[in-house]
């Protein structure tokens, strides 16, 4: 109960529902400026998303991963065409952050993530034509060098929690 009660106003729903519904619940929390929209707000004209999970080689420093992520994996999709571009860095998983009375939030360090890349274009198709393009066949010849996996999902349905409006 004193885990809730430390816990921060805004999360404390989440925290007394995940124990109704989970057994196990992986976060994956980012530090301040540990996620970038690379594009404005949410676009509802995507048809089709994907998200990436990497894992960052053993023995990459955490600064290395995210200069790949930010500076040469996020720009070489956007310039390949993805759209709705948004790239995470987690932080390192700590025992501490997770403190749900009855619910395990460890996964072992073999199939931890270490971040997130999403984007959305077109259709299933527009997918193949990104793999193909230049810029992605750069980054994926240069990943191997920065990760030792990349778990790619498509996303059925996607839902804005925040709309952004200017």
């Amino acid at each position: 109960m004193a885990a809730a009660l430390a816990t921060p106003l805004h999360m404390r729903d989440v925290f007394y529902d995940e124990q109704n519904v989970f057994a196990r619940v992986l976060g994956h929390p980012t530090p301040p400026g540990g996620g970038r929209w690379w594009t404005h707000g949410f676009d509802d004209t995507v048809g089709h998303r994907v998200a990436l999970l990497l894992r960052r080689r053993r023995g990459v420093r955490g600064g290395a991963f995210r200069h790949f992520l930010y500076e040469r994996m996020a720009p070489a999709l956007l310039a390949a065409g993805a759209r709705d571009l948004r790239v995470y860095a987690f932080l390192p998983w700590s025992r501490l952050m997770h403190t749900t009375p009855g619910v395990a939030h460890d996964n072992p360090a073999d199939r931890r993530y270490h971040g997130l890349v999403n984007f959305g274009l077109e259709d299933r198709a527009a997918v193949d034509t990104l793999l193909t393009s230049p810029q992605a066949e750069a980054i994926i010849a240069e990943q191997h060098s920065v990760l030792t996996a990349v778990h790619a999902f498509s996303i059925e349905r996607s839902v804005p929690v925040v709309r952004i409006t200017r």
